[in-house]
């Protein structure tokens, strides 16, 4: 088995595990650099894909190694792909890049976009309660999900102790197991 041979293996077991555009755009780059294809146009007519695509992900696999390692392992879109080329271009590299060493791995998605836009934390608001429209069920919406999720059943039993009053005045009360004044 050649060279391109294997790649074609690469690139089939790559498309069938569905890997990130960014995935996609490192193998894709790496197949130029090792100059096992001329061309962009090349790797499209001999893979299967359009020029396009590749193109796109070719200019995201270019993009800073801090930047992209934000994203590993995360599903990202060809849209925020596009975000991220447009902050390149508007703040400079050098600029995304620290930028994107100041953030955690752990991140998430809003926070990354929110910071690499602004240059500041996103600001956190508390938690905000919402009737869904044209439906009989509320939205949680927490600043961070992951210290709220353990607590779930603690919040629902909060908030039956206090639908159980049926009296606001006394919903202090519930909460503290002393009577409100």
């Amino acid at each position: 088995m050649d060279n391109r041979e294997a790649a074609v293996a690469v690139h089939t077991r790559l498309r069938e595990e569905r890997a990130s555009i960014i995935a996609m755009g490192r193998f894709y780059l790496s197949l130029l650099d090792k100059g096992l294809w001329p061309s962009q146009r090349a790797i499209a007519a001999d893979l299967g894909i359009s020029l396009p695509q590749i193109s796109r992900m070719v200019a995201t696999a270019r993009l800073p190694e801090a930047v992209l390692s934000l994203f590993d392992n995360r599903p990202v879109s060809f849209r925020e792909v596009e975000t991220l080329r447009m902050l390149a271009q508007q703040l400079g590299e050098e600029e995304l890049t620290r930028r994107a060493q100041s953030l955690t791995h752990g991140a998430s998605l809003e926070d990354i976009f929110s910071f690499l836009t602004t240059g500041k934390p996103k600001a956190r608001r508390g938690v905000r309660l919402r009737v869904v429209h044209g439906q009989r069920y509320l939205r949680l919406d927490v600043p961070n999900f992951e210290q709220v999720a353990p607590r779930i059943v603690q919040l629902e039993q909060i908030l039956n102790a206090l639908l159980a009053t049926g009296d606001s005045r006394h919903w202090l009360g519930a909460l503290t197991g002393k009577p409100s004044a």
